[in-house]
């Protein structure tokens, strides 16, 4: 017999030879009846007084009659049901022996699958970290999923992923580079539109973490509301910032007008004492310069390392920059850039300062 004759059962007609016959009693059953029926008419009686003892004596013998009947009934019964009794224990264990073996296939069924489909899970994941290296698709953006395609038909005869599993996994790490590119492009263009919508400092990625991986649409319009707040809030900023500085400006004029006043009210309380006279000496204090308005413009200035949070001031350039040395000299070893929108134009580090040449 061939192994493709033993994997294919035969035909339980070919193997099962059943012969039955119909189970037969001889039974005079009208015969019987017949003559029960003539003799019953005897013990149709009215009961009385007089015939009491003898009813009774009559539905004793009745009920002897079918009990004797009944017990020839069972007896034949039992004759003719043995025969089934023995086919149908035979019949049982026969299907038995058929269920045991099915399930025995079943179970080294569930084992070949098994182990088919953890094959295909490692082969899966060892093409998808091979695409994902190969595309340069950095864990960030790592996102495929593969769960979905571990199934017994992820791979060939010969313990291969199919080409349409080969297929699939490609077009979803595809999926996740051309996320990673979508949001490195964005990230790039983020300074250029900051500035070009008039920000002094760049936004960062931590101010549209929210929507970074958005549809274009919504994205658009997310940063779009973003930069308006943004900008709003510079304003703010730069009108609190030239309040202080005029402010500033206006304490250093007024000191500046009282302190020959000051020299004088000085000298004027002062122990008089024999001295050389000479002549008397003019203190001439200079005047603050008021920044020429040409040069005053708008000037970040902060931590190079971290634009987004840079002070943001009307100034001109010079004060800007001494307010980088300022900063620098507080926090030693820490470049302060200095910017205007869209260029950063100073360094100041160490106390000096560093211009970009143009």
């Amino acid at each position: 017999m061939s192994a493709a004759e033993k994997m294919e059962p035969r035909q339980a007609t070919d193997l099962v030879v059943i012969n039955t016959t119909p189970a037969a009693i001889a039974f005079n059953f009208e015969e019987t009846k017949a003559w029960l029926k003539s003799e019953l008419k005897q013990y149709d009686v009215v009961v009385t007084a007089d015939t009491l003892a003898g009813s009774k004596k009559l539905a004793t013998e009745l009920n002897k009659m079918a009990g004797d009947i009944g017990k020839r009934r069972r007896e034949a019964v039992e004759k003719v049901s043995g025969p089934i009794r023995t086919f149908e224990e035979q019949a049982k264990a026969l299907e038995k022996m058929c269920k045991d073996g099915r399930q025995r296939l079943l179970d080294q069924v569930k084992v070949f699958e098994d182990e088919t489909r953890a094959l295909a899970k490692a082969k899966l994941e060892e093409r998808r970290l091979s695409e994902w290296e190969l595309h340069g698709v950095e864990d960030e953006f790592r996102h495929t999923q593969i769960e979905d395609l571990i199934k017994i038909t992820a791979l060939t005869k010969t313990g291969k992923l199919t080409a349409g599993s080969l297929n699939e996994v490609q077009k979803r790490v595809q999926a996740d580079k051309q996320l990673q590119q979508q949001t490195e492009m964005r990230l790039l263009q983020l300074e250029n539109q900051s500035y070009k919508a008039g920000l002094a400092a760049p936004l960062t990625r931590a101010h549209i973490e929210t929507f970074l991986f958005a549809s274009d649409e919504d994205y658009s319009q997310s940063l779009e509301a973003m930069l308006q707040s943004e900008l709003q809030r510079q304003k703010v900023a730069e009108e609190v910032s030239r309040r202080k500085f005029e402010e500033e400006q206006r304490r250093k004029e007024q000191e500046a007008q009282r302190e020959p006043e000051l020299k004088q009210q000085t000298e004027a309380h002062s122990p008089t004492e024999p001295q050389t006279v000479h002549e008397p000496v003019t203190m001439e204090t200079e005047p603050v310069q008021a920044v020429p308005v040409a040069t005053v413009s708008k000037h970040a200035y902060g931590d190079l390392s971290k634009a987004h949070a840079a002070n943001i001031v009307e100034c001109s350039r010079d004060e800007a920059e001494s307010f980088a040395v300022q900063l620098s000299n507080e926090s030693w070893n820490m470049p302060i850039g200095v910017w205007v929108p869209g260029e950063l134009v100073a360094i100041a580090y160490c106390g000096g300062v560093f211009r970009k040449t143009e």
